[in-house]
């Protein structure tokens, strides 16, 4: 289950990355009479690590958007009118960066130096992020679009000011809100699948490991192509998948609640595989599951609805739904027959 950041620890990150935001602006070299960034980085010695990455990055995209600014062939006007708004730009993005709860500071400095570095690009500002196994976080995108992105997931967001198109490049899972302007919002996928929208909201999911990717949609509507099958247009309520394999693009049956049951830490399973199963507990709890017997994987299969707290509250709710054992060691899990 997703752990809720007290207020306390929120307030507390936010404090800390919008003073190591203005310590950057202001072009401090040390911390040195700094109390506040002094206690930071005693409480934690990789703290200090982490101070000395983003100054770096700081530094070094600030070159790079100096050059930009010349090459742009925008004139001074546009120029100077974009400095003006670098301030408060910034600003901006430190209330945005933690609009959801649980967001880490470094967060807050990722955000900045990304549309920093970009500020005088005239194909548009690059916004990147991701998340680890284990992992969740709530991110909203420069056009204001709400991205919940599931564990391991990558997505790269691009505005092209010149073409007026939102280009994203995604992998993993995620549930898009996207918001609603008259800019095309596409959503390119490893396996070369495009996904084109205006408005609207769906979970896509698309792991490079898992042979299908599946989009459902909740509301709006949804173009889905791809140069090996014919295109799908999807209606509220529908769910489209397409099979890395064959290259097939078609409509699937289920229930698109089912798909979101992991923003409420949920597993719907209709008569699920063992293996399929234990891949998304891998992807869930961060862990390393290995099965005794490889046939195992594809000889048991549940039905039903996990919600457990723990993966050991799940692994104990599988044993009692089928004849299994476990073991755990740190995060490598042993599954055997009973």
């Amino acid at each position: 289950m997703c752990r809720r950041v007290k207020k306390t620890e929120m307030e507390e990150k936010f404090r800390i990355g919008e003073h190591i935001v203005d310590h950057l602006e202001a072009g401090e070299k040390t911390t040195s009479g700094d109390p506040i960034l002094d206690e930071w980085q005693r409480a934690n010695p990789e703290n200090k690590n982490d101070l000395e990455n983003y100054r770096k990055i700081w530094d070094g995209t600030a070159g790079v958007a100096q050059l930009q600014k010349f090459d742009n062939g925008k004139g001074w006007n546009n120029v100077n009118s974009k400095l003006e708004r670098k301030n408060t730009r910034i600003r901006q993005l430190k209330n945005i960066a933690f609009v959801a709860s649980g967001m880490a500071a470094s967060l807050l400095i990722f955000l900045s130096l990304s549309f920093y570095t970009n500020l005088f690009s005239t194909s548009g500002a690059t916004f990147a992020m991701s998340t680890t196994y284990g992992s969740r976080s709530d991110v909203i995108l420069p056009d204001g679009s709400l991205v919940k992105l599931n564990v391991g997931s990558n997505l790269t967001y691009h505005f092209d000011r010149i073409q007026k198109t939102r280009q994203v490049n995604f992998s993993g899972e995620a549930f898009f809100e996207v918001a609603k302007t008259h800019q095309p919002f596409v959503i390119h996928t490893p396996d070369g699948l495009n996904v084109k929208v205006l408005g609207t909201k769906f979970n896509l999911s698309s792991y490079p490991e898992d042979s299908q990717t599946q989009t459902s949609l909740v509301e709006g509507s949804v173009e889905l192509s791809h140069s090996g099958s014919a295109s799908l247009i999807l209606k509220p309520g529908q769910i489209a998948s397409f099979n890395k394999n064959s290259n097939e693009l078609k409509f699937a049956s289920g229930e698109v609640s089912q798909s979101l049951g992991w923003m409420q830490n949920k597993l719907y399973m209709e008569y699920m595989s063992l293996q399929e199963v234990c891949l998304r507990l891998e992807r869930w709890y961060d862990v390393d599951i290995t099965l005794s017997k490889a046939s195992m994987g594809q000889n048991i299969h549940y039905t039903g609805v996990l919600q457990e707290q723990s993966v050991m509250d799940v692994l104990n709710a599988m044993c009692e739904l089928s004849a299994i054992n476990y073991q755990l060691k740190g995060k490598n899990i042993i599954i055997s027959e009973r």
